[in-house]
């Protein structure tokens, strides 16, 4: 099965998992990049976080797109702000077809489990949605059972 895992990572915790995900699952590697940055002050994410969530901004990418049609499998790794994805995941989200794909999220929170959020996703992006998955803190073996 061919996978992609893709990420988007303001801290470096996420990056990390994502790299291990890939390497133990075989998968190649895409970061989520914008034009805007995102390493400033937690207060400072939280309130652009929060601004981007309510008026629905979608933050312009700058990266090229992969071509997921060469894919099984599509795993999206992020943080989670303000009780959701970051509105640069959905910017990523909103370019791609998921449909026919299996696809599943990965988060990298302390406080907050990713299955609320995956089911607002399944409801927008149509795919074959897995287990959702925190790899905060994860070990390689939950890792791997969470790949099968």
């Amino acid at each position: 099965m061919k996978t992609l895992v893709i990420y988007f990572s303001q801290t470096g915790k996420t990056k990390e998992a994502a790299e291990r995900i890939a390497q133990l699952s075989g998968a190649d590697l895409v970061e989520i990049k914008t034009h805007k940055s995102y390493q400033m002050s937690y207060r400072k994410t939280v309130f652009t976080s929060l601004k981007e969530i309510l008026l629905n901004e979608r933050p312009k990418l700058n990266m090229e797109i992969p071509d997921i049609s060469v894919y099984d499998r599509i795993l999206i790794g992020s943080p989670i702000w303000c009780g959701t994805l970051p509105n640069a995941v959905f910017s990523f989200l909103d370019k791609v077809n998921l449909n026919g794909k299996k696809a599943a999220i990965f988060t990298t929170s302390g406080a907050t489990e990713p299955q609320e959020i995956a089911v607002r996703i399944k409801k927008k992006y149509p795919a074959k949605w897995c287990r959702p998955f925190n790899a905060n803190h994860a070990t390689d073996e939950t890792i791997i059972s969470w790949l099968k």
